[in-house]
């Protein structure tokens, strides 16, 4: 009884922490499609989103103080080396930037008048190169005592069991962990730039 206690309330923080992550990588990649696909300033939206999930009003109950805080937690979680946080950009892709962008920007005006026809390098048309697709990957660390560690026995599994996140450095943290995965996409409003700190795979680093 108590497992099936302390199981339900564990999955009901999971619900939560994903409803959150939903609404977090829409505001990162709303805030990239207003400036350019620019990863920092996806990674603010991102930590404005996910912001509630790390705000604890203090003894003076000032919510404003507690946002920013929660904020700043957000984004010291970028430093950590193990990943805890994992933003892919899926579109639009190197080979579009390649194709598209010679002269480094990717061009987003009078779309509706352009040739939807893929673009042999890009293997997309301009119109889908305009069309910002980020994932993320958060790593939630479950704070429910026994359940958490079992729930994460499932996730790090033995490297000889060959699983998906088998050997992630993650899975190596004292404190359990598991994945959430969220996908957002939304038109640039703005032409789309290269930028440097987009997560190439799960195994990789900023």
């Amino acid at each position: 009884m108590l497992m099936l206690m302390l199981g339900a309330i564990q999955f009901a923080l999971i619900f939560h922490a994903k409803i959150t992550l939903n609404y977090a990588i829409f505001e990162a990649v709303r805030a990239g499609s207003l400036d350019g696909a620019d990863f920092d300033e996806v990674k603010e939206g991102f930590a404005r989103g996910l912001a509630p999930l790390y705000s604890y009003p203090g003894e003076d109950g000032d919510q404003v103080a507690a946002f920013h805080a929660a904020r700043e937690a957000v984004l010291d979680l970028f430093d950590d080396q193990s990943g805890l946080v994992r933003i892919e950009r899926l579109t639009p892709t190197p080979a579009a930037f390649r194709h598209y962008a010679p002269a480094g920007e990717i061009p987003n005006d009078n779309l509706l008048y352009r040739s939807s026809s893929y673009g042999p390098a890009a293997g997309m048309s301009i119109q889908d190169a305009n069309l910002l697709q980020l994932r993320v990957t958060y790593w939630y660390p479950l704070p429910v005592p026994l359940i958490n560690k079992m729930i994460a026995s499932f996730i790090c599994c033995d490297e000889e069991d060959d699983c998906r996140w088998s050997g992630d450095p993650v899975c190596g943290l004292d404190k359990p962990h598991i994945p959430l995965t969220a996908v957002a996409a939304l038109r640039m409003q703005t032409p789309a730039r290269e930028s440097d700190g987009y997560w190439e795979n799960s195994l990789q680093s900023y």
